[in-house]
């Protein structure tokens, strides 16, 4: 068995690539394990036919081509033809069975690198180290002549690019080489004779001796063997030239053998540099001038001017300091700056000066400085830091200073002019908003109260109409709830007509403190024992002009809210109190200036987003779910409060509640509450000696208000229009009575009671309405049904605006012809 060779570096780090050229797979086996064995690791490709050898070696490099002599399909003879063409620095080695010293060396000539036989395999390893060791000398050494010739060519460039000359001198021949370009700078022809007494006269007299001294230190110490010199040289044609050398010397045994070196022509940088110098004086004059200009205007300055140190110790000051704060400068010179500035600002004084700058950008700060005269004076500072001190101007400031104070104040002022006015305008588009939301309101709350009057009114004559039949339960029930329907309709447009102050209201005197204790146990059973009522009441709280019933509403309407808002439980805040406004805007929603009786609910709950507090008021805008509420609460009360001549504010913070006041009038001057009036002599129902005349524009609300009418005893004419009305009032004068609707097209019911007033001076008038505005209603003798009503509601008024004129005589009293 064969020793085992030495690892190649391929075989310990990367596997070998080794083409295999063998048609019998045993031997190409056995092969490769005689390579393994010996320590060898190779990756093989094992190819039996010319074209797989010619695909594999278009496929990727090989190390070493191992190959049989004899092959079934094409010769070793071919293979190594191929190899040497297509890789023919690749070691090719014979793995054959065939012997024979000729076939050998012929096999040898022609190019493979050795011949093997299977018989003896224990001489492959060895052989396959020979060719590898061989490839990689080889592969070296065309690496260094392939570097040594790209290093010609660099330096060539280089010498070439920059315009250097070469020149080389042998001190033990004295032979002196110039290339070209080394003859052109001396202005030598290309086949003189140069020599180092030749290099001597062309250096100029004034450089001669010590460039002889530079060739003779650096061809005699090896000490000093190399050199940078500049110098001048004399052209034949008497020009001088500048020009630099920088060479090198080389020692055997202690004696120069060769001195070495590049030129390069540095005349116009030497003439660059004399120019630079002769700049230079006339810079330095021209500072020296600059000089002399800064120190007049250091000495006439009226800006303060110092150089200090770190810790404000100045260096100079010119004369603007003791002019400007009545110090002596030799005072001021005498220690730190900080002896004079303001205590309180001294610390922020240090912090400015000592804070990183960069690019030497100036730091500006403010400090009060002491006079002489014991005043203190503003001092503006802008300081540069640079090379350890602090280049500061500083300049009087107190007068700009009190100018700028009073023009802050003054602004604060016009920006609080600004804010109250964009407060007003803000509060003015929300009320115009609001309005015009109430108007549409109401006229929607009028046609809806004329189609619930419709729907009432005939749920009532069926009711009646069906009294005497026998009917299912499941049809009367039918029937009551088309009137419960109906009724919740009513109060749903009562909410509407509340909102837009369109609703009739009856104020009186009020102690809001009474409304409040009378209402705690309703409150208290109606929003929960989880939520807790706590009231603070003002003992000496003014009587308000309110309406009681609308006022009782509003708490609870309010306190519903509230309980809604906090989950869970939490505590009810009611507070009453006296409040007092001067000025006419005290924000959206609240009252003009005036006394008030302020009504407080505050809870514990959630609070609004102002995105919510936004649309509080708007009717139909809810935070709860479906079906939990109708968005008119906040309306209402708002609407309500603006009618009676108050306002409504809402205080919120998320997460912690909200607050809402109701501010109510003041009754400036109580009067005592009016007795209850005495009883008069009432007109019996079904007297059809009374004829009342029934207007109203829509046909089936005045159809269903006449049979009411009807039913209870009274005669009945009806019209469609204030002019009809009229005429039959003028050509009739036997009609008792007026129920006019309100809202009608042309004349509506207010001016037809006016025109029918100046014809009948004390007719009984009463509008049957949807909506009113109270200051059109200002009359004598005259009553309000809300729509939609009941007939008790209906008869009672009537009844009671007859009872207020003299007893009808019969002939008053007589039917109409």
């Amino acid at each position: 068995m064969s020793k085992p060779v030495a690892a190649h570096p391929l075989t310990a780090a990367t596997p070998a690539r080794i083409l295999q050229i063998e048609d019998n797979p045993l031997d190409a086996e056995l092969s490769q394990i005689t390579l393994e064995r010996a320590g060898f690791r190779a990756r093989f490709t094992l190819v039996d036919t010319e074209q797989r050898m010619r695909d594999a070696l278009a496929g990727q490099p090989f190390d070493l081509i191992l190959s049989d002599f004899l092959l079934p399909l094409f010769s070793g003879a071919t293979a190594l033809d191929i190899a040497q063409t297509l890789c023919p620095q690749t070691p090719f080695i014979f793995v054959s069975g065939v012997s024979g010293e000729e076939t050998a060396v012929e096999m040898m000539r022609r190019g493979a690198t050795d011949y093997v036989l299977k018989q003896r395999l224990g001489l492959l390893p060895k052989s396959v180290e020979r060719a590898l060791t061989l490839v990689r000398e080889q592969t070296r050494r065309q690496q260094v002549e392939a570097a040594l010739k790209t290093s010609q060519i660099n330096v060539r460039l280089a010498t070439e690019a920059g315009k250097l000359g070469m020149w080389d001198y042998r001190p033990l021949t004295g032979e002196l080489i110039w290339d070209l370009r080394c003859r052109e700078m001396f202005g030598i022809g290309p086949d003189d004779q140069v020599d180092l007494a030749l290099y001597t006269r062309c250096v100029h007299p004034d450089d001669r001796e010590r460039m002889g001294q530079v060739i003779a230190q650096c061809t005699h110490s090896p000490q000093f063997s190399e050199c940078n010199a500049d110098y001048r040289i004399v052209l034949p044609d008497g020009r001088i030239r500048w020009v630099n050398t920088l060479g090198k010397s080389f020692f055997e045994n202690g004696r120069c053998i060769q001195f070495l070196g590049v030129l390069l022509d540095v005349t116009e940088r030497q003439l660059a540099r004399e120019a630079i110098s002769q700049q230079n004086v006339v810079l330095e004059e021209r500072v020296a001038a600059r000089t002399q200009e800064r120190d007049r205007v250091w000495a006439l300055s009226h800006d303060m001017l110092a150089v200090m140190r770190a810790d404000l110790t100045p260096i100079t000051l010119n004369p603007a300091w003791a002019d400007a704060l009545g110090w002596p400068l030799s005072d001021l010179l005498a220690g730190s700056l900080g002896r004079y500035i303001d205590e309180a600002d001294l610390e922020a004084t240090l912090a400015a000066l000592q804070q990183p700058q960069q690019d030497e950008t100036a730091v500006r700060f403010e400090t009060r400085f002491r006079c002489a005269n014991g005043e203190e004076r503003w001092l503006a500072w802008t300081a540069v830091n640079a090379d350890g001190l602090h280049y500061c101007i500083a300049r009087d400031v107190t007068a700009d200073k009190a100018r700028l104070e009073e023009l802050a104040t003054a602004n604060c002022e016009l920006i609080k002019q600004i804010h109250q006015r964009q407060r007003m305008e803000a509060t003015m588009q929300k009320m115009q908003r609001l309005e015009a939301v109430g108007q549409l309101t109401a006229g929607v709350a009028h046609d809806f109260n004329n189609l619930l009057t419709v729907v009432l009114s005939n749920a009532t004559f069926l009711e009646h109409d069906l009294r005497s039949i026998t009917l299912a339960d499941k049809t009367r029930q039918r029937l009551a709830n088309i009137r419960n329907a109906g009724q919740r309709g009513g109060k749903l447009t009562s909410q509407l007509l509340t909102f837009s102050r369109q609703q009739q209201l009856a104020p009186r005197a009020a102690n809001l403190n009474q409304t409040v204790e009378a209402m705690l146990e309703l409150l208290r059973s109606t929003i929960g024992g989880s939520v807790q009522v706590i009231t603070g009441l003002e003992p000496d709280l003014w009587t308000a002009m309110v309406d009681t019933t609308q006022i009782e509403m509003v708490i609870l309407n309010l306190a519903i809210n509230a309980r809604d808002a906090m989950d869970g439980g939490g505590t009810l805040y009611i507070n009453t109190a006296n409040a007092q406004f001067a000025q006419e805007d005290n924000g959206a929603g609240a009252p003009g200036a005036g006394d008030f009786v302020r009504l407080t609910v505050r809870d514990s709950g959630h609070g609004m987003s102002p995105d919510v507090l936004a649309r509080a008021f708007e009717p139909f805008f809810t935070t709860k779910e479906v079906g939990k509420g109708s968005g008119l609460g906040l309306a209402q009360v708002y609407g309500f409060a603006r009618q009676s001549g108050g306002g409504v504010t809402i205080e919120t913070k998320e997460n912690e509640g909200t607050s809402v006041n109701v501010y109510l009038p003041r009754l400036a001057h109580p009067v005592a509450e009016p007795q209850a009036p005495c009883d008069q002599p009432t007109i019996a129902v079904g007297n059809d000696s009374i004829t009342l005349l029934v207007v109203d524009d829509d046909e089936a609300v005045g159809e269903l208000t006449a049979a009411h009418l009807a039913d209870l005893g009274y005669r009945v004419e009806r019209a469609t229009s204030g002019k009809s009305a009229l005429a039959l009032l003028a050509a009739h004068p036997q009609i008792n009575a007026l129920v006019a609707d309100f809202a009608m097209p042309e004349m509506n019911g207010a001016e037809l009671a006016m025109a029918a007033r100046t014809l009948r001076p004390d007719l009984p008038v009463v509008f049957v309405t949807g909506y009113i505005e109270l200051g059109k209603l200002d009359l004598p003798h005259s009553g309000i049904v809300q729509k939609p009503y009941s007939v008790e509601q209906l008869a009672d008024m009537v009844r009671q605006q007859l009872n207020q004129v003299p007893a009808l005589t019969p002939d008053t009293a007589a039917p109409l012809q």
